[in-house]
C-alpha cells in the first residue's frame, strides 16, 4: 500500500501546533496512558512559529498524511541548522526532526514511516550531514529501522 504524503505549508500551522501537542502527550512508560500536557498559550505560539518556519522553504519543512476536511493523520517536522564545514564534511546543515506524530485513530499504518522518510529524504537532499532526533520509546524501533543509532550521543545544557 502506498501512503500519499505531501509537504505541508504555512497555512497547515495549526494542525501541525495540534499534532505536536500530541506528540507531547506520549508517556514515559511504553504503551501505557498518556501524559497530560496542559493547553495555553503555548499551543498559539507554536502554530505561529511553525507558520514562520514554512514560509521559508530553506529552514524548516513537514510532511504530512491528510485525513480530510482539514485534518491531518500524521506529520514529520523538521528544521535545518546551519553548521560550520571541518575536515569529513563540507555539507551546510546538521538536521532537527522536531516532532512526528500520528493522530491515534491512525496508528500502525505507516504514516510516521512516510513522513519521516519523505522528511529525511528533503533533508538529504538540502544538504545535512547528520539528523538528529528524541525519541519516545514507543517510536525508537521506527528510528532504528530507519538507521537511527545512539552512538553519537551528544551533551546538551537547558537554560533555567
Amino acid at each position: 500500500m502506498t501512503v500519499s504524503v505531501r509537504r505541508a505549508v504555512a497555512a497547515d500551522a495549526g494542525e501541525l501546533a495540534r499534532l505536536r501537542h500530541l506528540s507531547l502527550t506520549c508517556p514515559v512508560t511504553p504503551w501505557t496512558k498518556p501524559r497530560a500536557v496542559p493547553t495555553g498559550p503555548w499551543v498559539k505560539e507554536c502554530e505561529e512559529a511553525i507558520a514562520s518556519l514554512l514560509r521559508d522553504p530553506n529552514k524548516a519543512a513537514a510532511f504530512v498524511v491528510d485525513a480530510g476536511a482539514g485534518r491531518m493523520a500524521a506529520c514529520a517536522m523538521g528544521l535545518l541548522l546551519p553548521r560550520l564545514p571541518g575536515p569529513d564534511s563540507g555539507k551546510p546543515f546538521n538536521g532537527d526532526i522536531s516532532t512526528v506524530a500520528t493522530d491515534p485513530e491512525f496508528r500502525r499504518r505507516g504514516y510516521a514511516r512516510a513522513t519521516v522518510t519523505a522528511l529525511m529524504d528533503w533533508m538529504a537532499a538540502c544538504g545535512c550531514k547528520r539528523l538528529s532526533l528524541a525519541s519516545s520509546p514507543e517510536g525508537e524501533p521506527l528510528y532504528t529501522s530507519l538507521g537511527f543509532s545512539r552512538d553519537a550521543p551528544r551533551m546538551s545544557w537547558r537554560v533555567r
